[in-house]
């Protein structure tokens, strides 16, 4: 860990020495960064990327009129990804268009069956390579693009926060049995080949499959600061209607609600910061495989997947919660301990204590799951909490440096995380 830091702290270092196109607050702006990072759930992470920011004549900032994002890295635990996220809030006045593209895959995913701790979970059994088990692994690949496209209601005010949103989401998903070492694919003892050879999970749906999702809501957006608000509530209420293009009758509606409240305690000091996430199907018939996709207008990463991940609930197994309905919540305080003027940019240093909750409002073919007892297990418990501490390095407000601790009080769930990166959670 000591290393690691090391190695962010130079790559900082030479970023601000050869980087002064950074310090502008017109025009255009990049910051291309070595991408080294550490999470509990994907290891060690060795990349590049770059965010590009234009803020037209800078009188609306460090908000924004333009914004790319492009990155590709390796992860030490079996992955790699690219990923490239665009938002532009002026090419069509009075409308955000905003699309991105992912390409990932994981070569150990985690599985860890339906419905939570009705799964059993033995901790000996998780890559336990001395053993030659990868018994809660399987590889996961995904081909992610989506459109999504934000306006005013008729008759209502360009500028209102109060916006219609509509989108297309594309996603190519492939999955197999996966591979340890010397073993061939499908050999190794695995939660997800008997979850196949008992059928809770279709053999149409065994490998993966091709959809395509309509979103349709609304979103309120009141925040004075995009990326770091002091206050100002940001929401979104939204239908996806996914359609199953490989024919195996996986077709669906889900209801998603996001509700993020930044509330001022000291304005520009200290943030009380919280979210509200729910999603849930409601009618048609869910692939496994789209249970633990978090569902976001903004894919801000290259992955949002969950519960149990840096994007949902920090201190918890990844992927250990997956059912067809989530009710989650995410509480900061967020305090400016530092701010500071070097090389011509603002430099403020965060302090952020959270705790998360989690909760399954929707089990997934539980009644089925509960003929097998070695894949079942009655348990009755349905919220979860986690709470851990993190601090963020601003860079003059827009480049932000996060790492977050955490740990869930329940040991059936709980897994010591540590996630460093970019950006807030929320």
């Amino acid at each position: 860990m000591r290393r690691l830091l090391y190695l962010i702290a130079l790559a900082l270092a030479l970023f601000l020495v050869r980087n002064p196109l950074s310090a502008q607050k017109q025009g255009w702006t990049y910051t291309p960064m070595p991408d080294i990072a550490y999470s509990t759930d994907l290891g060690l992470t060795l990349g590049a990327y770059c965010d590009f920011f234009h803020y037209g004549d800078g009188a609306e900032y460090p908000n924004f009129g333009h914004h790319i994002s492009v990155v590709g890295a390796w992860a030490s635990k079996g992955s790699h990804f690219v990923h490239v996220l665009g938002e532009t809030k002026t090419l069509i006045p009075g409308y955000k268009l905003s699309g991105s593209m992912t390409y990932r895959k994981a070569t150990a995913s985690s599985f860890y069956g339906f419905n939570g701790i009705k799964s059993p979970y033995r901790r000996e059994w998780d890559q336990n390579l001395s053993r030659g088990l990868a018994y809660y692994n399987i590889e996961r690949e995904v081909l992610r693009t989506q459109l999504i496209l934000q306006g005013p209601f008729p008759g209502g005010h360009r500028d209102s926060p109060l916006k219609w949103v509509a989108g297309l989401l594309f996603r190519k998903i492939n999955l197999a049995p996966h591979s340890l070492g010397d073993y061939r694919d499908g050999s190794v003892a695995s939660l997800y080949n008997n979850y196949v050879k008992v059928g809770l999970i279709r053999p149409g749906e065994a490998s993966g499959g091709l959809s395509l999702t309509g979103q349709l809501g609304a979103t309120w957006d009141s925040r004075d600061i995009e990326w770091v608000p002091n206050r100002g509530i940001c929401a979104e209420a939204y239908l996806n209607a996914c359609g199953d293009l490989a024919e195996n009758g996986s077709n669906y509606l889900q209801a998603v609600l996001h509700f993020r409240h930044y509330v001022p305690i000291v304005f520009g000091r200290l943030t009380w910061a919280y979210h509200i996430g729910f999603q849930q199907q409601f009618a048609g018939s869910l692939p496994w495989y789209h249970l633990n996709e978090v569902s976001t207008l903004y894919y801000a990463h290259e992955e949002s997947e969950g519960i149990g991940s840096r994007d949902t609930m920090r201190g918890v197994l990844y992927n250990r919660f997956a059912a067809a309905g989530y009710l989650w919540g995410n509480f900061e305080l967020r305090a400016r301990v530092f701010s500071v003027q070097w090389l011509g940019r603002q430099f403020d240093g965060v302090v952020n204590p959270f705790l998360d909750l989690t909760g399954i409002t929707k089990y997934y073919r539980v009644d089925e799951q509960a003929r097998y007892g070695a894949l079942y297990q009655d348990r009755g418990k349905r919220l979860f909490a986690s709470a851990g501490c993190g601090v963020k390095l601003h860079m003059n407000t827009n480049f932000i440096l996060s790492v977050d601790l955490g740990r869930a009080f329940d040991k059936e769930v709980a897994c010591t995380t540590v996630s460093m990166g970019t950006m807030y959670m929320f």
